[in-house]
């Protein structure tokens, strides 16, 4: 009777040992799918964010210049965006070149300037082309500040500085503070309002006294109009906002007797201007002519911070499995050893039976 209830004893015990391990790897197994399953949700979640950040960059980090057609009567047409720049005197992609060409978005046209040249720290000016009918804006001064900035017609005209039969449309701004170039015409008339960085009111005055080209005093005479030399001086000193002791300290540099004289209505800006000394070049290609710019910054992207929450995610899941199959396994073991010392002693108590 013993021996039968040892016998199922140990029958027992090795059906439970059995059924303990396979309980055990139904464990691991189930532990181990729950951290694949973190594992995959942390990855996801890490994606989202960085295409979260992704799109952050491309909506601030926005590279180009942008033009109204629709304010210029032009929509449909192929917007060219020529630019110049003042500093080196020279135009960074011929006029009428393919590679100006802006991308149309409706009656919104966008143009990334880094693609001919346009860097950090300069000033250009743009010219706003239709190139399907000639038609252009008069030279408005941009730098990297303006990324991401709308020009548009203001619905004024202004006289080109070099081809004085020839208006050329107005065109600013949205938010920008640079505007249309400050020059002075081939017959002695200011048009535009904002000074380029690269030289002063005071510097164009002498540039315009000391020049026997189409940008000069000589050239302004022969279209005086029964105005004087004084007179034209006059008007175009008032026109800068320069002072009297300013008109006659350029005078006296450019070797030009002037006895004074009292200008007529002037269509130029107010007060006298600062900056870096310099003689502003005034060449340009094609139809348009002149130049200036405007140096700044670029614009910023902002990035996302996704990685610190999928790394921190990622140490937990991973420190959570590693711990749920190490106590498994030595419950595991645990009865196994048991068991093997039960078996054991059942066979050392049978064997001293027999022998009794």
């Amino acid at each position: 009777m013993i021996k039968k209830m040892l016998s199922l004893a140990l029958a027992l015990l090795l059906v439970m040992s059995v059924a303990a391990v396979s309980f055990s790897a139904a464990q691991v197994a189930v532990a181990e799918e729950g951290a694949g399953a973190e594992v995959a949700e942390v990855a996801a979640d890490s994606d989202v964010a960085s295409a979260g950040a992704e799109s952050d960059v491309a909506a601030t980090g926005d590279n180009v210049i942008k033009f109204d057609a629709a304010s210029a009567g032009w929509s449909g047409a192929t917007i060219l965006f020529y630019i110049y720049d003042l500093e080196a005197g020279q135009e960074l992609a011929a006029w009428g070149s393919k590679k100006l060409a802006g991308t149309a978005d409706g009656d919104i046209y966008s143009f990334d300037p880094s693609t001919i040249g346009v860097v950090d720290g300069k000033q250009y000016f743009v010219i706003f082309n239709n190139k399907d009918t000639t038609a252009e804006t008069y030279q408005l001064l941009m730098d990297t500040s303006c990324y991401g900035d709308t020009a548009y017609c203001t619905g004024n005209s202004i006289e080109n500085p070099v081809d004085s039969n020839k208006n050329s449309m107005e065109a600013r701004w949205q938010n920008s503070s640079l505007g249309p170039r400050l020059a002075i015409t081939s017959i002695g008339n200011v048009v535009g309002d904002t000074c380029p960085a690269n030289t002063t009111k005071y510097d164009m005055f002498v540039t315009f006294l000391t020049s026997d080209g189409k940008d000069g005093l000589q050239n302004a005479m022969n279209y005086a109009d029964g105005k004087t030399q004084d007179q034209i001086i006059a008007n175009v000193a008032s026109s800068l906002g320069l002072s009297d002791d300013e008109v006659k300290k350029a005078t006296s540099e450019a070797g030009i007797t002037y006895g004074g004289g009292s200008g007529d209505s002037g269509s130029g800006s107010g007060s006298s201007g600062s900056g870096s000394s310099g003689s502003s070049s005034g060449s340009s290609s094609g139809s348009s002519s002149g130049s200036s710019s405007k140096a700044s910054s670029g614009s910023s992207g902002s990035s996302g911070s996704s990685g610190s929450s999928g790394s921190s995610s990622s140490t937990k899941t991973t420190g959570s499995a590693s711990n749920t199959q190490t106590g498994q396994g030595e419950t595991v073991l645990f009865i196994m050893l048991g068991v093997m010392v039960a078996a054991a002693g059942v066979i050392f108590f049978m064997r001293k039976k027999e022998r009794a």
